[in-house]
């Protein structure tokens, strides 16, 4: 296990991971996703829920490897294309800001998720507390 990133050491533009993050979507996620509460099934049994994003972005967002104790402020998805049974999603993570607020570190970044065709699926902006250093 790395240890985990210093705010100090951030850059705005930066990318997570080093290669995009890939999952392969199975019927038997989306079924189970949807099962647990993840989303209504659609006419289209092969359509994931939405909301799947949470998972498909998930390896990007850890590739930045904050220390413990961060605080997920606020997150906001833009969703373009539907994501489908079958599909390949890669997903990168950038750093869109970086500022201080009230003696606290806050990371503002994206991640950017495409499928297989190279069609932007998925666009999320997440704010965060960064955790404290120790």
């Amino acid at each position: 296990m790395t240890s985990p990133r210093r705010y100090a050491d951030l850059r705005i533009g930066a990318t997570f991971p080093e290669e995009p993050a890939r999952y392969a979507v199975k019927q038997e996620v989306v079924d189970a996703y949807r099962e647990i509460g993840g989303g209504t099934a659609s006419a289209d049994a092969t359509i994931a829920p939405p909301t799947l994003a949470a998972v498909y972005i998930r390896p990007a967002q850890n590739a930045l490897n904050g220390p413990p104790g961060g605080i997920h402020a606020k997150q906001r998805f833009e969703f373009r294309v539907p994501v489908k049974v079958g599909d390949t999603l890669d997903t990168v993570l950038e750093v869109q800001e970086l500022y201080e607020r009230n003696g606290r570190n806050f990371v503002v970044s994206e991640t950017r998720t495409t499928n297989q065709d190279g069609a932007v699926v998925c666009i999320g902006r997440l704010t965060q507390v960064w955790g404290q250093e120790l």
